[in-house]
């Protein structure tokens, strides 16, 4: 992979961390409930994607 798309893979995982974090907490806001099991699984997802990205980033960075 070249340095521009890391670039954008990394900022793409960024973005979806954010999403999945909005929809899992604000979603349940909304609904008035709180569903538990989903909000363990968005923050776990949102976790995962946010270290995914940065570790993605650093290979750029120490290029």
């Amino acid at each position: 992979m070249s340095k521009e798309q890391r670039k954008s893979v990394s900022k793409y995982f960024y973005d979806m961390s954010k999403g999945i974090a909005l929809l899992t907490v604000v979603g349940n806001i909304i609904k008035d409930e709180w569903d538990i099991p989903v909000m363990i699984f968005g923050v776990i997802e949102t976790v995962l994607l946010f270290v995914w990205a940065y570790i993605i980033e650093g290979g750029v960075k120490n290029e």
